[in-house]
């Protein structure tokens, strides 16, 4: 339930940050607009896959689990690379990615302990 919620938060920040871009570019002044357009819709796209991904670890769905795996592998990536430019976000992404990968592992290994 905790990895689930996690990820569902994780979805939903995507979600509130893409749509936030594609405001910002479109009332702000980008050098160049259909680009800052096109990262935020895909960013909201994302978001709202990863929000059911989210759904799917809820209800114990088998394939939700790697995919959900893979966005914390992710946000690990980014984190790291992002560390010195950007360490805040770094952080922030490190923060929920850990225990949210601590949380699916777990879950795998208690549903493999219960089967």
């Amino acid at each position: 339930m905790g990895s689930a919620l996690l990820v569902g938060l994780e979805g939903v920040a995507g979600v509130v940050a893409g749509v936030g871009f594609v405001i910002a570019a479109l009332v702000g002044h980008p050098t160049d607009r259909p680009v800052a357009v096109a990262l935020g819709v895909l960013l909201t796209g994302y978001g709202a896959a990863v929000v059911l991904v989210g759904r799917g670890v809820w209800r114990a769905r088998r394939w939700a689990r790697t995919p959900a795996l893979l966005v914390q592998f992710f946000a690990l990536v980014v984190a790291w690379y992002q560390r010195s430019t950007l360490t805040p976000a770094a952080v922030a992404l490190a923060v929920v990615a850990v225990p949210t990968l601590v949380t699916l592992l777990r879950l795998e290994t208690a549903r493999a302990d219960r089967a």
